[in-house]
């Protein structure tokens, strides 16, 4: 596990797949506390931001239907 790794800079599937290592790391049950309590506070960082970008992707994707609507009612009127 990389201690000093900056989350908000990772792609969805990046924090992911980190996100699994540290699940995998702490079912391990071969960490020192110091060690698990580290793991666990950036499994926490890493979900928050993964669910801060499945967020914003479900915000454009509500964004691009919101015009895709309007478009066919434009479309509709013509």
């Amino acid at each position: 596990m990389d201690a000093k790794l900056d989350v908000s800079k990772l792609k969805y599937e990046e924090a992911l797949q980190q996100l699994e290592q540290v699940i995998s790391d702490l079912e391990s049950g071969t960490l020192q506390l110091e060690e698990m309590l580290a793991c666990f506070e950036q499994g926490k960082e890493l979900l928050a931001h993964c669910q801060q970008l499945l967020d914003q992707a479900e915000l454009k994707v509500r964004e691009v239907g919101q015009m895709d609507d309007a478009i066919s009612d434009a479309g509709d009127r013509a």
